[in-house]
């Protein structure tokens, strides 16, 4: 049963499930064996190089570490921009590439990626009355075999599946009675969820993993099956991306008069595989 507090941080130790990957973020500055604190850098980098503008001002990663709790972090003024609306994300990711000359040549910088699983992470979200989106994906480490091309275009009913969305929190979303989340399989039919949970997101933390399997796909809040999708799967290794945006679009318009600091607060992320 849902209840509204803080879920308890759960046992490492998993009957059936192997660990490997874990940050408890202990210490007061992110371990960069594990992460890259910037969103797809190598796509940013890609964009300079053939002349195409970006929308986000920034791809780095704001952040504090404080009584070992990761804050991805939008202020006024951090993640640097011009304007305190403009768009900006503040990401972490296990994962990034460098291309060659062209697409067909790239090197990954892979810190960590894994094929199947169980994927975990106990968090708090940020809320706001929009333009504000917590997020937590997993992305196949081939930059050619994501839901966006290198050059920044949106794949559309290509016939694979590219992307897990373990949770998409839209922050104007959350109230103190209810929040929605959205679990979501790009592309994918009928892998499209956005239940809504007794629970206040932005004020306790509670922990959303996804078991991922070659036939199904579960999701999980504070230990109960939340929505399950059965059918094909990503193959191949996929890292893990988790990051604070604030843009305007499906989320809500960004309100001019927002109030800051923005938070996205991660307590752990854990990784298991199948024994």
């Amino acid at each position: 049963m849902f209840k509204n507090e803080d879920y308890p941080r759960s046992s490492v130790e998993k009957e059936g499930w192997q660990l490997t990957f874990c940050d408890d973020f202990d210490s007061p500055l992110l371990d960069d064996m594990y992460w890259f604190p910037a969103y797809r850098s190598g796509r940013k980098e890609y964009f300079k190089r053939i002349g195409k503008p970006g929308r986000w001002q920034n791809h780095n990663a704001y952040y504090e570490i404080e009584n070992s709790v990761l804050k991805l972090k939008i202020t006024p003024d951090l993640p640097p921009r011009k304007n305190p609306e403009d768009w900006c994300v503040s990401c972490i990711c296990t994962s990034d590439h460098r291309f060659g000359k062209d697409t067909s040549e790239y090197q990954l910088l892979e810190k960590f990626a894994q094929e199947y699983g169980r994927f975990e992470a106990r968090c708090r979200c940020a809320s706001a009355s929009g333009g504000i989106l917590n997020a937590f994906w997993l992305h196949h480490t081939d930059p050619t075999d994501q839901e966006y091309t290198p050059e920044g275009e949106m794949r559309k009913d290509c016939g694979r599946v590219l992307e897990i969305d373990i949770f998409e929190t839209i922050a104007s979303e959350i109230t103190p009675e209810n929040s929605y989340t959205h679990f979501n399989v790009h592309y994918a039919k009928n892998a499209h969820f956005s239940p809504q949970l007794p629970i206040d997101l932005s004020r306790h933390f509670h922990e959303i993993a996804v078991e991922w399997d070659p036939d199904k796909i579960v999701w999980y809040v504070n230990g109960e099956e939340t929505a399950r999708y059965n059918g094909e799967t990503p193959s191949g290794k996929m890292f893990i991306l988790l990051a604070l945006f604030q843009y305007s679009g499906w989320i809500g318009e960004i309100d001019p008069a927002m109030e800051y600091p923005k938070e996205f607060e991660i307590d752990y992320v854990r990784v298991y595989k199948r024994k």
